[in-house]
């Protein structure tokens, strides 16, 4: 039982408020384009952050300013995985219903499992077999009626399958590099997404689009900008050395449950049945998958080693 005021209760808060930006964002999705919305809500953050940060008295403006070259090299490519993770995930709404783009973001567990069994060269386990059959049973389901590759929505789901494959890609490169302050981590990722996706929304993002928001529109932005990312990453910049990473993520797997069961509510999407049993095969093997996870990248520091010198060009 979570007890009140706990970090564990803090990080299942961020999770639960991280299942609301799909259902947001494709509330915009006629009036802004996906890219715009995220352009958005990370330069609403890199204001808001600080400013946050400081008035809690959990860091001051030069430490979060303060940044060596290697911290500057990390952060660039987590910032890189993770925008090119969202802008790809977003913009699968315009051709799958948000709950099936949740449901095939799960298998990013699953993903993580084999791309460490990869590098570690590690003998697979029954628990790995369970999980990756589970998973691709679900896969199979959710694409069961729709083997004509002529059909647009196939596409969205490739876009979220690569959106997971970056997620787990994220978290590898994220696991490890928990020392230091990770209140300048967060703001910096901030800054360096905002800057990534500026190009991003002058390209491709449709920016007059902002000219033709409401009021209705604004409080969408707004509520999505503070209830939905701003208070969730603060809590997880918060509990970050205060719960342990696989209780965290165990817990943040609720988040696109919780957006699925919203997709059905809020958006009234009426998602057919093998969609929702494959994807409840994926939640299954997420959770599985996860817990596995967690104990092999416990065990090993190589697979962290291994990783930072590939990308980053250093060990230490």
């Amino acid at each position: 039982m979570l007890k009140s005021k706990s970090p564990e209760l803090l990080v299942f808060i961020a999770s639960v408020l991280f299942g609301f930006p799909a259902i947001l964002t494709k509330m915009l999705i006629g009036v802004l384009s996906p890219i715009a919305v995220l352009t958005f809500r990370f330069l609403f953050l890199i204001i808001s952050f600080p400013f946050i940060v400081c008035m809690l008295k959990r860091s001051s403006l030069s430490d979060l300013f303060s940044i060596s070259k290697t911290e500057f090299k990390h952060f660039f490519f987590l910032s890189l995985f993770l925008v090119a993770d969202m802008a790809l995930f977003f913009q699968s709404f315009y051709y799958i219903e948000v709950s099936t783009a949740l449901f095939l973001f799960l298998n990013y567990p699953v993903m993580l499992l084999l791309m460490a069994r990869f590098f570690l060269k590690e003998k697979i386990t029954a628990t790995d077999i369970a999980a990756t059959s589970i998973s691709l049973i679900g896969i199979v389901l959710v694409f069961w009626s729709k083997l004509n590759l002529q059909d647009y929505s196939i596409l969205g789901d490739l876009m979220v399958l690569s959106a997971a494959l970056l997620w787990a890609g994220y978290i590898v490169m994220n696991r490890y590099s928990a020392n230091g302050n990770h209140y300048r981590k967060t703001f910096w990722i901030f800054l360096l997404n905002s800057a990534m996706f500026l190009p991003l929304l002058i390209l491709f993002g449709n920016p007059v689009g902002f000219t033709n928001i409401k009021i209705y529109h604004f409080l969408i932005l707004t509520v999505l900008s503070v209830v939905s990312t701003l208070i969730p990453y603060t809590l997880l910049s918060y509990t970050a050395d205060r719960v342990k990473s696989s209780t965290s993520s165990i817990i943040l797997l609720f988040g696109p449950i919780i957006g699925v069961i919203l997709s059905f509510v809020v958006l009234k999407e009426e998602v057919p049945f093998n969609v929702i049993a494959g994807g409840f095969l994926i939640v299954i093997s997420a959770f599985i998958s996860t817990f596995s996870i967690e104990k092999l990248l416990q065990a090993s520091k190589y697979f962290a080693r291994k990783i930072r010198t590939i990308l980053f060009g250093y060990n230490f």
